[in-house]
């Protein structure tokens, strides 16, 4: 799956009626960015980890933060969040390319709502993002093996400032 995808024209699965067990795949798999969501925004990073499988390879470097395994990510998260009072982590537009019976790839669009008190003052800061997943099947659960953030932007006040800072070049 593209960055973007923009131009590559039709795709065979676009608007294909699957059958009821795609369905319930795809149903896992929605549920399973959702829960990832709820996880991030609960800072439950136990559940946070389980959602994905012990050695895939998670990349947050395009918003300024780090890449590894589950375990590592799990263990970076409290300290790297602990400047948010609260966040939402909202999904959309998730589109699934089945790649085999147990595996798929994804992307779905992510809006990130977060509360800061940057130097007194209260802040929000916006972050747009795709999610690029791949993901397995592991008994009856989908899990991620893989999820990279390409983060489109970063807006807010001044702590929104100094994430940019830190962060490569946005496109």
């Amino acid at each position: 799956m593209g960055d973007d995808a923009t131009g590559s024209g039709p795709r065979e699965a676009d608007g294909r009626v699957p059958d009821p067990a795609r369905l319930a795949d795809i149903a896992a798999i929605e549920s399973l960015a959702v829960a990832y969501a709820h996880a991030v925004d609960d800072r439950d990073w136990s559940r946070w980890e389980a959602l994905f499988l012990p050695d895939a390879h998670i990349d947050y470097i395009s918003a300024g933060g780090i890449e590894g395994t589950p375990a590592e990510l799990a263990a970076w998260m409290p300290d790297a969040m602990s400047s948010f009072r609260w966040c939402l982590h909202s999904m959309f537009t998730h589109e699934i390319d089945f790649t085999g019976d147990d595996t798929a790839t994804g992307r779905v669009h992510v809006f990130n709502r977060n509360g800061v008190e940057w130097e007194g003052t209260p802040e929000l800061v916006d972050v747009g993002a795709v999610y690029h997943d791949r993901y397995e099947r592991v008994g009856d659960h989908w899990r991620f093996a893989e999820r990279v953030e390409k983060t489109k932007y970063i807006e807010g006040g001044r702590f929104a400032d100094m994430i940019r800072d830190a962060a490569p070049p946005l496109p």
